[in-house]
């Protein structure tokens, strides 16, 4: 649990639970780590907690940015924000129904020429086993 405004909350749940989904996402751990403590020091400088709907989606947003720039941003992170982008691809294209072979032939066609083999054959193994 994270600790917000002196107390351990729910509030602290729904942002570890928002840093899982980062990581599963490709985010790297450290980088949703830093998304979730900046999130605290906004809700602490704002004094709102995410008892509602609307506090939430604020916060998830917030959270979002914040990995966001940083994936983006950071020379190191690179490959990350290459797997981020992919996986978000990914992640549309599981919505819209399709299967891990069909996916997989999208990113590979999109994706070959503009992220290295690394990014390339992790998604690979995700996709098609």
């Amino acid at each position: 649990m994270i600790s917000i405004q002196g107390s351990l909350c729910a509030d602290g749940a729904y942002l570890d639970a928002l840093v899982e989904a980062a990581c599963r996402r490709e985010v790297p751990l450290p980088i949703a780590e830093e998304a979730n403590r900046a999130t605290v020091m906004m809700l602490r400088r704002s004094g709102a907690g995410l008892a509602s709907p609307s506090a939430r989606r604020r916060a998830r947003a917030y959270f979002d940015a914040v990995v966001r720039r940083r994936v983006m941003r950071d020379a190191s992170a690179r490959c990350a924000s290459a797997c981020y982008i992919v996986a978000a691809e990914v992640a549309d294209l599981q919505a819209s129904g399709r299967d891990g072979e069909g996916i997989w032939q999208e990113i590979e066609r999109g994706w070959r020429d503009r992220v290295s083999g690394e990014v390339l054959e992790h998604f690979r193994m995700r996709l098609c086993g």
